[in-house]
């Protein structure tokens, strides 16, 4: 019978059950592990958003889960973008599993699911102490994995997945559906961005800063950013007293107001550096 078979067959040997010693009824301590779809993250990240991940952010989240290992999935040998993504993913795990096949039909988003899905189920049936299913990934294809999981052997299954890309059934099956990135990464990441931009202008005094031409700039440098949001972040930095609306002349009689840089407000909050 093969493994998979087995699995479904199986009877319900849930971890999460509490147990009786004695007449004293005990709860087993939780230990979770992690599955990632990386491309689903880095790609999703960069067209949705226009950021890079931040692994080692997310693994520091999940450590009250006690987790005990992280694997991490994809095709990291053939694509450049996502290869030099390696060295930063070793910091959090050295579980990474390269998914590329050199032959066949299916497209290559297709096997990274489908290996991703073979690891949850012989996780399940080889280590059913493991309390807590840890997923990042927004595909409806893992709904049946999930179902089976949080269902049939009671576990707690909490999904991650980048806002605005997590199938619905998904969320539907799942314990607990957690989207990224969140409010505050998102305005931290955006006023990076502005502030390069801002830096560029300084060294560049033909050019006019005024706040929708700086989201144009922005926009067009930086693939995948929101506008909607980078117009929030930069009302948020002019709340905050880090950028000031200033009204310039540009020509005899015609004024604009324009986006400038508190270069020391920047600084002691550790998005500039006085070189």
């Amino acid at each position: 019978m093969k493994l998979l078979d087995k699995i479904l067959h199986r009877k319900d040997i849930s971890s999460s059950a509490e147990k009786s010693t004695d007449g004293i009824i005990e709860t087993p301590p939780e230990k979770s592990i992690a599955f990632v779809d990386y491309e689903y993250w880095f790609y999703s990240y960069k067209t949705q958003f226009g950021m890079v991940p931040e692994p080692k952010k997310w693994r520091d989240s999940i450590e009250p889960y006690n987790v005990q290992d992280v694997l991490i999935f994809g095709e990291f040998s053939r694509n450049n973008a996502i290869k030099q993504e390696l060295s930063r993913l070793r910091d959090i795990t050295n579980t990474i599993i390269e998914t590329f096949q050199p032959t066949g039909r299916t497209t290559k988003k297709d096997v990274t699911d489908f290996v991703m899905l073979d690891y949850l189920y012989q996780t399940a049936f080889s280590q059913p102490d493991i309390t807590t299913f840890l997923i990042f990934t927004g595909d409806g294809h893992f709904c049946s994995v999930v179902k089976y999981l949080s269902q049939t052997l009671r576990k707690k299954v909490i999904v991650y997945g980048v806002t605005g890309t997590i199938s619905n059934r998904l969320r539907e099956v799942a314990t607990q559906t957690i989207e990224l990135p969140d409010d505050h990464t998102t305005y931290e990441q955006y006023k990076k961005m502005i502030v390069n931009n801002m830096s560029y202008v300084s060294d560049h005094p033909q050019i006019v800063p005024t706040f929708n031409g700086t989201v144009n700039a922005i926009a067009k440098t930086n693939p995948g950013v929101s506008e909607e949001l980078l117009r929030r972040s930069l009302d948020q930095m002019l709340s905050d007293g880090l950028l000031k609306k200033e009204q310039e002349r540009i020509a005899f009689n015609q004024r604009v107001f324009t986006i400038r840089p508190d270069w020391q407000k920047l600084h002691e909050a550790g998005l500039w550096e006085y070189k």
